[in-house]
């Protein structure tokens, strides 16, 4: 006879405890665990009893038995629940039923065997659940199904979920970006199902590889956010791990259809800074449909879940426009624009295009997914899972504040990304289990130009043209048309194949676990910039080789209405001021420049959990990478040759550099220890303290290992022309529009090489992770408060130096090197709006001791410089009366020496503001997010029978992202304009800079508007005497509050409810459109984000001449897709 008894909670010995934390067993994973150990009345371990736990809706069975020390684990569970978990022991049965685990995670349940049986409801503190585990060590954040229904997301993506984690940040909403401790956006990774959807080739600074999530939220069971997870399969990753997993299908068949809707009318005006005035948003309209449909093949054994979505959307419209638009003006005026398009029809009979979005422009997007999942046995499972995502997105590109585009110069971003995974998991003994994983990833990303053209620019610059606002800025400003000179040939294509293969042995107070992974990465990228030519028309001063129709012009002094008739006639007669064009050398195709390589990581991981007592529990492994790369770049012998330092004052370097540009990453291990701690204090309350540390392995963008195949001197040549340098030809008609008749030389022009190449010490991006924690739970309703410490240290990270520089020809005041040729030292040669005049009496060069047989040499290297530390503070209650709230503070300090925001080797190098152009210097990292509050609050309660109404609210204030202050122009003559940090005098009158004047008083009021800008300004006034240093200065506080209301309705049938859901995003801007909006400084290509006042005009006896403009840069309201704008999005769903 069977005799039944119950189990029984004990107090101090905690015999019946249920954990779901945030646990480093699984990483990357797709399942969960339950374990715990069985004791008898005696407290003696009961070995040998059985344990059954049966999955509520899908009728999964996993069968377990205790070891000698009453230890159980039943390892591949589905994430979720609830599960029901049953213990027999010598005619004793015991039934707990309820139980959910987290994702990744192990629901710990230990229990005493005595007494009376009753079947108990598992009801218990879901927040000190997550919190208070043995197996809590490093910093994470689960994401569970409520999460999910409650918290407000338009974009429907997990980027919008995982910034519930307090130390991650959305720090472009626009684009999707997430940073953690500052660290670049493009080293997070993000996986689903174990597959990597993110984008490892990096050209997305979101971080996926397509515009939109690749797989619906519909279709998502569960979300973790890994920041220090000591786990030693975790892997790819220095920034944060997004992990999610799907849904699977259940005994019951189950589905629902879905539709969001949102258009212009339901989100706020957009703001025009230039006239502080505000304009409706442009006419858009944003659908998603779908269903989801779940349910069993064979009932208890195979499972179905599919998932069909398509999104719409057309409210990426440009922000900017001509001067007198209701966009944020740009100084270029519509009769410029206008005049541009008829001398491009008239004269060369192309359609540049115009300024307005197409009728039918719209990013679309379609993703399916079908998922089975296969009870082999009660201790054996499989899954296999296949999702494509198909779509196109219209790119506006060439806008802002200082840059217009047409339509021809746009394009589509085609894009399809295509998955298939297989998962097997099985429990050998009670005691070794086993998981292996394969997948594979195909993805294809393909732009659909407009046009076929060469890129065309008219450039603009000087006086603000008539009706223009007095704030606009008076420097370069572009209208740009043609084939943008990126898109001129650009395939990308990826197939990826990955392999994993785990075993866990539990061996008493010991869990060993052990495996190896393997991922195979064949990339071919196409990507040739100015392949169809690419011209810039500017104002050129007259000469006597150069004349206007309408009589001579000083660019300097000129009015606006003659500088803008100097570009139209430049361009209608086909006289650039600078031209580009990219072609094969000799014996060669373009092909040759076409990166085409197999990267592959052999990755073998071992670790031991050690449970010391019931108090400490310790966890060490070691993670050993190899990275691996078959093919080799193109080897250029003359770059290998020694450099041969110039003779003369004014002469130039010649043979090569010492570098062997075929060199790769190929053969670099990394050997990665990894140590975790829990200990929990005796003490009247729950009480914890965990930390650990660990090296991890992270991966550079395949982009920037690729960039040296492309770019090896000895595949393609650029044929190039600069009016500023005297290269340009005078004459009329050099200008071509047909992409296949561009012009082949210039007169006494030589093509020089690019040449991109990795230093032979170059390794993937690596940290040192380390955080340090305490938990608390408060004796007032369950409140728990938490400190946390975190500490990432670089070992090592890639920052670029340009090769080429030549030796430095002067000295600037403050003691950087100057790269210039003799005359842009010369005052003269500049003229009043700062611009250096062209011609033969001041041509003068960049780099000019440079080796004029290359263009750029640009090396990839190593540095251990930048670190971050990061407190938290945080406070959460439980879920009393269906409400829970929680609130916490980030503060972050980052630094790093390149923030590496493009695809390019080039742009990389630029992309920053510099003292020196090649510097290995740490600063302010651009992802920095200084100080961080978060709040949320979620509500459930049912006020119509069943039928739950759902509120959801959630804040974040944040400190602005970094800038620098620059000088404009080309300071040190380093070829880049804009990126060199301002020097700050120590005081007026201190004449350590010349202030630009024709006579004293010019002067004094020059210097004069220089320190009225200075003394405004805290971060300025910091660095008089010096220079100011990189992403000192910080852009304005942002402040957003995001709600979700919810309703259940009754269905049309018994069992069917239906659900409509409204997102309000930022709604302190629909209560006051001053309120929630995103200022910040704009990103120029050279510098980054930088911002300045001062232009740079020469030197003067060895100082620095400074004109002070008129206006400041001002910030820009990031408004594109209306993220600075209240929104809302209305969603009905039908559950069946």
């Amino acid at each position: 006879m069977i005799n039944h008894k119950r189990l029984r909670l004990t107090q101090i010995a905690l015999s019946l405890s249920i954990a779901l934390a945030a646990a480093p067993s699984f990483a990357q994973n797709t399942t969960s665990s339950i374990g715990g150990r069985i004791s008898a009345t005696d407290g003696k371990p009961a070995a040998g009893a059985t344990v059954t736990i049966v999955h509520t809706e899908s009728g999964s069975v996993s069968n377990v038995t205790t070891d000698a020390e009453g230890r159980y684990v039943a390892r591949g569970l589905r994430a979720g629940g609830p599960y029901t978990i049953t213990i027999t022991k010598n005619g004793v049965v015991e039934k707990r039923e309820g139980v959910y685990i987290a994702l990744a995670e192990t629901a710990n349940v230990d229990a005493t065997l005595g007494a009376d049986m009753q079947v108990v409801k598992v009801s218990t503190n879901a927040v000190r659940n997550q919190v208070f585990n043995r197996n809590n060590m490093g910093a994470g954040t689960n994401i569970g199904p409520t999460e999910l229904a409650t918290q407000a997301s338009i974009s429907r993506s997990l980027q919008d979920y995982a910034r519930a984690d307090p130390r991650l940040s959305q720090t472009d909403k626009e684009r999707g970006e997430i940073s953690v401790a500052g660290q670049n956006s493009r080293y997070n990774s993000m996986t689903i199902d174990g597959v990597a959807v993110n984008d490892t080739f990096g050209l997305e600074a979101s971080g996926t590889a397509t515009g939109k999530q690749p797989i619906s939220i519909e279709a998502i069971q569960s979300v973790q956010v890994n920041v220090a997870n000591y786990d030693v399969t975790q892997k790819g990753y220095t920034g944060a791990n997004v992990n999610a997993v799907t849904k699977s299908g259940t005994n019951k068949v189950k589905g629902s259809v879905y539709y969001a809707f949102r258009n212009d009318t339901m989100s706020g005006d957009r703001y025009n800074s230039t006239d502080d005035t505000y304009y409706a948003p442009p006419k858009s309209k944003d659908t998603t449909k779908g269903i989801t449909l779940g349910g069993p093949l064979i009932e208890d054994k195979l499972f179905l879940f599919a998932n069909y979505e398509k999104t719409t959307s057309s409210r990426g419209a440009p922000a900017f426009g001509p001067v007198g638009s209701a966009q944020t003006n740009v100084a270029i005026t519509q009769g410029a624009i206008d005049s541009a398009v008829a001398i491009a029809k008239d004269k060369y009979g192309i359609d540049a295009g115009t300024s307005a979005v197409p009728a039918g422009s719209e990013f679309t997007a379609t993703e399916k997914l079908l998922k089975l999942d296969w009870n082999l046995t009660d201790t054996q499972r499989m899954m296999l899972r296949y999702t494509k995502t198909e779509q196109s997105e219209p790119i506006y590109t060439g806008f802002s504040g200082t840059g217009l585009s047409l339509s021809s110069y746009w394009y589509d971003q085609n894009k399809s990304l295509e998955t298939l995974v297989g998962q097997w998991t099985a429990e050998w003994t009670p005691t070794f289990s086993t998981e292996v994983k394969v997948s594979s990833r195909d993805y294809d990303s393909v732009p659909r130009n407009n046009a076929y053209l060469p890129a065309i620019g008219l450039q603009f610059s000087g006086a603000l043209p008539a009706g223009a606002p007095s704030n606009l800025a008076t420097g370069n400003r572009f209208l740009n048309f043609g084939t943008e000179l990126s898109r001129q040939r650009n395939i990308l294509g990826t197939k990826t194949k990955d392999f994993y293969a785990a075993g866990t042995w539990s061996l008493g107070d010991h869990e060993v676990k052990f495996g190896t992974d393997y991922s195979k990465n064949d990339i071919y990228n196409a990507f040739l910039q100015n392949v169809n030519g690419n011209y810039t028309f500017g104002c050129i001063n007259s000469s006597a080789t150069f004349a206007y129709s309408f009589g001579a012009i000083n660019c300097g002094s000129a009015t606006a209405a003659q500088l803008q008739a100097a570009v139209l006639e430049n361009f209608s007669r086909g006289r650039p001021s600078s031209y580009t064009y990219q072609v094969p050398q000799a014996g060669r195709t373009l092909d040759d420049a076409v990166a085409t390589f197999s990267l592959k990581n052999i990755g073998l991981f071992l670790q031991d959990t050690w449970e010391v007592n019931k108090q400490l529990t310790l966890t060490a492994g070691l993670r050993i990478d190899g990275t691996r790369i078959g093919e080799k770049p193109i080897y250029n012998a003359r770059a290998a040759q020694a450099t041969v330092a110039r003779t003369t004052p004014n002469g130039r370097q010649t043979g090569g550099f010492g570098i062997d540009n075929s060199h790769t990453i190929d053969g670099e291990n990394l050997y990665q220890p990894r140590f975790g701690f829990n200990y929990k204090l005796e003490s009247a309350r729950p009480t914890q303290i965990r930390g650990g540390f660990g090296l991890f392995q992270g991966a550079a963008m395949s982009v920037w290992l690729g960039n040296p195949y492309q770019n090896t001197g000895m595949a393609t040549q650029n044929i190039t022309c600069a009016s500023s340098a005297g290269t340009c030809p005078t004459t009329d008609g050099f200008f071509n529009p047909d992409p296949t008749k561009q012009p082949m030389s210039v007169p006494a022009v030589i093509p020089a090489m690019k040449v991109d190449a990795l230093s032979p010490n170059l390794a993937q991006p690596s940290v040192w992770k380390a955080n340090l924690a305490i938990e608390h739970e408060l004796p007032w309703m369950g409140l728990i408060v938490s400190a946390e410490y975190l500490r990432f240290q670089t070992k090592s990270a890639i920052y670029y130096e340009e090769l080429n520089m030549g030796a430095p020809t002067a000295t600037g005041s403050d003691g950087r090197p100057m790269y210039y040729g003799p005359n842009a030292y010369n005052t003269a040669c500049w003229n009043a709006n700062g611009a250096l005049i062209g011609g033969a009496n001041c041509s003068a060069l960049t780099k000019a001791g440079s080796n004029a047989s290359f263009g750029q040499v640009l090396m990839a290297k190593n540095t251990d410089k930048g670190e971050s530390n990061v407190l938290t503070l945080s406070v959460r209650s439980p879920t009393r009366d269906g409400l829970s709230w929680g609130s916490s503070y980030t503060y972050t300090d980052g630094t790093e020496v390149s923030p590496l925001t493009s695809s390019t080797s080039s742009s990389n190098w630029g992309g920053r503001a510099v003292f020196n152009p090649n510097e290995n210097v740490a600063s302010n990292s651009n992802y920095l997010v200084k100080d961080r509050f978060t709040a949320n609050v979620n509500w459930q309660k049912r006020f119509f029978g069943e039928y739950k109404t759902t509120f959801g609210l959630f804040y974040e204030g944040r400190s602005g992202k970094p800038y620098s202050w620059t000088i404009n122009n080309d300071l040190n003559g380093d070829g880049l304009a804009g990126n060199d940090l301002m020097y700050i005098p120590s005081a007026p009158g201190s004449g350590e800079v010349v202030f630009a004047g024709g006579t004293p008083a010019a002067r004094a009021a020059n210097e004069a508007a220089f320190w009225k800008v200075v003394n405004a300004n805290g971060d300025l006034r910091k660095a008089k005497g010096g220079v100011i240093g990189r992403n000192e200065s910080f852009s304005p506080w942002t402040n957003s509050f995001d709600v979700r209301m919810s309703q259940e309705v009754p269905g049309f049938f018994k069992g069917n409810k239906g659900i409509i859901t409204f997102d309000i995003l930022n709604v302190g801007n629909l209560l006051n459109r001053k309120w929630g909006r995103i200022n910040e400084v704009g990103f120029q290509g050279a510098g980054g984000q930088v911002r300045s006042f001062v232009d740079y005009a020469g030197m003067e006896n060895g100082k620095y001449v400074y004109n002070t403009r008129p206006v400041v840069e001002g910030l820009e309201t990031r408004q594109v897709k209306g993220e600075s704008q209240w929104a809302l999005q209305a969603t009905v769903k039908y559950e069946f």
